[in-house]
């Protein structure tokens, strides 16, 4: 009982991840980069308001932010997919279908 509980949970909330200690174990990951991306985005704002670096420091500095984006959105995807998908497969294959649809449309935005 207490497993369906959980899955319908998650089902209606659409955490990706089916059980509480999953989902804090994904929401740490998923805070942690979004903290890391904070930081370096604090150090460009740093940088251009004191007129300090390069272009190319800056540049630089901005891809890495850019890929630390892409690299939370591929977690945020991967948990979906673990989890959240996967339930809807076997529960509403059709909802799963869409969800996944707009999900990738999302991405090649």
């Amino acid at each position: 009982m207490l497993g369906n509980e959980m899955e319908i949970t998650e089902k209606t909330t659409g955490h990706c991840c089916s059980t509480v200690g999953d989902r804090c174990d994904h929401n740490k990951l998923s805070l942690n980069r979004i903290r890391r991306l904070k930081g370096q985005l604090s150090s460009l704002e740093a940088m251009i308001e004191s007129d300090e670096g390069s272009c190319e420091e800056r540049v630089v500095r901005a891809r890495t932010v850019e890929k630390g984006v892409a690299s939370l959105i591929r977690h945020l995807v991967a948990c979906y997919l673990e989890n959240t998908a996967r339930y809807e497969m076997q529960t509403d294959p059709d909802q799963a279908i869409e969800d996944l649809s707009r999900i990738i449309e999302l991405l090649n935005k």
